[in-house]
């Protein structure tokens, strides 16, 4: 399998980064639920037992961001066994949200006077 060139033109990039699958990252929600871990200082420890010696700031960020940074398959596993999930349970694909346009009104555009449509004193008339 041969990879494609990669591109310097910034309309390639955007039409590849429309084509990409969209996902959530439910890590902190999988912790919630299948742990009842509401902080990221219980993992760490967890971590370890697979061989992950994470920060707590790398911790942080692996858990409470939308979109992970590149990470290892074997960490990824790593947190499925902890948690006692699988892989589609930690990463949910999401449809991408379809684009609406704007239809612009067909016809001529009305015609707006230049001066009130009313005087300036007509609701101060008492009727």
């Amino acid at each position: 399998m041969t990879a494609l060139p990669a591109s310097n033109n910034p309309q390639d990039k955007v039409g590849q980064e429309a084509l990409q699958p969209r996902y959530e990252w439910r890590l902190q929600e999988l912790m919630a639920v299948r742990k009842n871990w509401y902080s990221t200082t219980k993992l760490g420890p967890e971590l370890q037992k697979f061989g992950f010696e994470l920060d707590r700031s790398s911790i942080y960020r692996l858990v409470k961001t939308n979109r992970p940074p590149k990470m290892p398959v074997e960490l990824i596993l790593a947190l499925c066994k902890i948690l006692q999930c699988k892989f589609e349970d930690l990463v949910v694909e999401v449809e991408p949200e379809p684009v609406i346009e704007e239809l612009a009104p067909k016809g001529p555009r009305p015609v707006v006077p230049d001066m009130p449509l009313l005087s300036a004193d007509f609701f101060d008339a008492e009727g």
